[in-house]
């Protein structure tokens, strides 16, 4: 993986964290919204563990009211 790859990862990480926060959430009440697991939720937000698939960084988004690109960092 090159250098974009892991700041594009790390912002993405960034930015969950950031939104789940600003709605008060918990990863456990998140990822029960979600219907998944904690444990999926908190790799979300571990530097350099897993990423949400496109389908869910999209669901993540709307939940949020975002847009994809300000998940990716594109947009403040």
């Amino acid at each position: 993986m090159n250098k974009e790859d892991y700041e594009l990862r790390d912002t993405i990480r960034k930015r969950l964290i950031e939104c789940r926060k600003e709605k008060g959430m918990s990863q456990a009440a998140l990822a029960e919204l979600l219907g998944s697991v904690p444990t999926t939720v908190a790799s979300w937000e571990q530097p350099g563990k897993a990423l949400p698939s496109v389908q869910m960084l999209y669901r993540l988004s709307k939940l949020y009211g975002k847009t994809i690109n300000y998940m990716y960092g594109e947009e403040e």
